[in-house]
């Protein structure tokens, strides 16, 4: 009976030392990761400006994004279109085709209409969140230089370092770069007042990606 006790309580001792020292390394971890952090951002403080990202290819290489988001806008309608004038179905008493009734026509042109303007919504909002180079200046503010909706150009934007986050990691190791991940070709960064996320292509130039995740990469917000 004793023995039985003793166990138990040397197994919970154990649990609550296990737990403790795994609180702890967790503890040190973190304040190690911050300490990191901090000599990191004092490395660019001194640089009135370092370009840490620049995508590949020339500025205007979104400018097909419109024409396409256009195109295929005009076909989704011609779609709506045609489900308008041709849908049909057999009527069960003559054995004739006869056109669908209307609420079912409408229903098949709004899907279509619906399809259109999400797929050239999504192709020009893509566009709008892919970043061409991103910059820290003076080691307080991120600069990110995005694309224009309409594919030519780029708009600045700017932000505080510290506010500037991303869920994901970019290094993985893998690639010629290390940067290559299976699951998506994007990296995706978090910037106040933004309910979407910027976009970075891994096949982009990055300065030094393990210094880019010390600086970015947050497991929590």
């Amino acid at each position: 009976m004793f023995g039985g006790l003793r166990q138990n309580v040397v197994a919970a001792a154990r649990s609550r030392c296990t737990l403790a020292i795994r609180r702890w390394k967790h503890s040190a971890n973190t304040t190690m990761g911050h300490v990191r952090h901090r000599n990191m951002i004092k490395q660019f403080s001194n640089k009135p400006m370092v370009t840490v990202f620049e995508r590949q290819g020339p500025s205007s290489q979104f400018k097909w994004g419109p024409w396409v988001a256009g195109g295929q806008l005009l076909l989704w309608i011609n779609f709506a279109d045609f489900y308008w004038r041709y849908s049909v179905e057999e009527d069960k008493e003559t054995g004739q085709m006869k056109l669908l009734a209307k609420w079912k026509r409408v229903c098949l042109s709004a899907v279509a209409m619906v399809a259109g303007l999400a797929i050239g919504g999504g192709i020009l909002h893509y566009i709008s969140r892919s970043v061409a180079r991103m910059q820290i200046l003076n080691g307080k503010t991120v600069r990110l230089d995005v694309f224009r909706v309409s594919g030519r150009g780029t708009v600045c934007k700017q932000y505080p370092l510290d506010s500037v986050y991303s869920r994901d990691t970019l290094y993985t190791g893998v690639g010629p770069a290390g940067l290559t991940k299976s699951a998506s070709s994007q990296y995706s960064l978090q910037a106040p007042g933004n309910k979407f996320a910027y976009i970075l292509s891994r096949t982009g130039k990055f300065q030094d990606p393990k210094v880019f995740d010390l600086l970015f990469h947050r497991a929590k917000a």
